[in-house]
């Protein structure tokens, strides 16, 4: 195929950047360009993957992480903050500045809250794709995301009537969150995506292909999937140096495999009692452990002199890291998820929000790992769970078999493929 242009819209955080980083450069390798539209956030991870970078957004970077993480996390109110405020309200000022790229494009690939993007793709005339990035993101009838509240868990799972009839509740819910996104379909005279208007429930998925980003191992398109859905497998990114720090990797090679804790890129922000839990709980089992505190803040917040055997690290590439631990704890982040999979070393997840509940789910329903919600993550109770992954043979045989699955797929070249199959049916 001829050099073609690629722009890839996102929002959100490197979980929601890397998949898109992994696609590009494999559409780099076969000779295309890509341009990433994202926050400024990520404009160095882009330059750094070799890859064109727009500014996408009009938010500002926060001053008080801790602060924003929070908001973000909260349980009620988090979901609201993030589509509302984070993406929907920011749909004007990220339409100017993608529609001159999308504009001579070959093809626009699009994430769940890339609002602005989704607009260029329905409007433009070149493909469009867009990419599920964790199977809850289907919202599915059928298969629908957990929750963390069993009894309402149960409930939805027992019948795809319920699934269907709480989805349409959620769509009530949700649609006040994206009244910018009506109101400035209205001044393009666009009309509503759907009855209520909510692009986050009924506009999300393009015409031209729908990329489910994720190794089969999570989950399958379910049935009330578009149609045109594919499931690529994980489209890992790797940076061009994935070293780890001289002074980890002596950490390493100077005792037992340690039990890694970390909250992934934007948890983190509100983790100092994970972390100080954490801590408490290798202590309480014996065991060496890597702390990923994520900023020099939240590493600041820490005691100065760590107990013999624990080291904490602001950041060390999971795919080099994880191999070499007993057990990783994390937040359930998919990207996180399906890296401590490959790592084939169990997991105890500690969901916070979002889709991470549901991927908590996916690995215990998988038997590599356990669950501890962020709300009752005590070092007791880590440590109780954890004495259990680190001792159970069967748990360890099926992450080493969830590991060898999971190492093989090739995600990005299949998503490279659909997307120029979809640039070729355009013409």
């Amino acid at each position: 195929m001829a050099a073609k242009h690629i722009v890839m819209a996102t929002v959100g955080s490197q979980g929601d950047l890397f998949p898109f980083l992994s696609v590009g450069r494999e559409l780099v390798a076969r000779g295309h360009r890509v341009t990433i539209g994202a926050h400024a956030i990520h404009r160095e991870a882009v330059a750094e993957a070799g890859l064109r970078f727009v500014l996408a957004s009009g938010i500002a970077e926060p001053e008080d992480k801790a602060a924003f993480a929070a908001r973000a996390f909260h349980p009620l109110r988090g979901p609201r903050f993030v589509v509302r405020d984070l993406a929907a309200e920011d749909v004007a000022a990220s339409y100017r500045a993608l529609a001159p790229v999308c504009l001579e494009a070959d093809a626009i690939v699009t994430s769940t809250l890339a609002f602005a993007g989704q607009i260029l793709g329905e409007t433009t005339r070149v493909a469009w794709l867009s990419a599920v990035l964790s199977p809850a993101v289907f919202l599915s009838a059928f298969d629908p995301p957990a929750t963390g509240m069993a009894r309402l868990d149960r409930f939805l799972r027992a019948s795809p009537r319920r699934g269907a009839w709480v989805r349409r509740i959620g769509e009530r819910v949700t649609a006040p969150w994206t009244r910018a996104v009506r109101n400035f379909r209205q001044s393009l005279g666009l009309a509503p995506v759907s009855v209520w208007g909510d692009p986050f429930h009924r506009g999300q998925h393009a015409r031209d292909g729908v990329l489910a980003m994720y190794s089969p191992l999570l989950g399958h398109a379910p049935q009330d999937a578009p149609a045109h859905s594919v499931v690529t497998g994980y489209c890992r990114y790797s940076p061009f140096n994935e070293t780890l720090p001289p002074e980890l990797s002596a950490f390493l090679d100077a005792g037992d495999a340690p039990i890694v804790f970390t909250l992934g890129s934007a948890a983190v922000h509100a983790g100092e009692a994970f972390l100080r839990e954490s801590m408490a709980a290798a202590g309480a089992l014996g065991r060496r452990a890597v702390l990923l505190t994520g900023s020099p803040e939240m590493r600041a917040r820490l005691p100065d002199t760590l107990p013999a055997g624990v080291m904490a690290v602001e950041y060390a590439s999971h795919g080099a890291l994880f191999p070499r631990a007993s057990a990783v704890v994390h937040h359930g982040g998919v990207g996180t998820t399906q890296e401590s999979l490959r790592a084939g070393c169990p997991a105890l997840v500690v969901p916070h929000g979002f889709d991470q509940p549901d991927n908590a789910a996916r690995v215990l329903r998988l038997g590599v790992g356990d669950v501890l919600p962020a709300s009752r993550y005590r070092a007791d109770r880590a440590a109780a769970k954890l004495r259990v992954l680190l001792t159970d043979e069967g748990v360890a045989l099926r992450a080493q078999r969830a590991a060898g699955v999971i190492r093989a797929e090739r995600g990005a070249s299949l998503a490279a493929d659909v997307i120029e199959q979809a640039m070729a049916r355009r013409g």
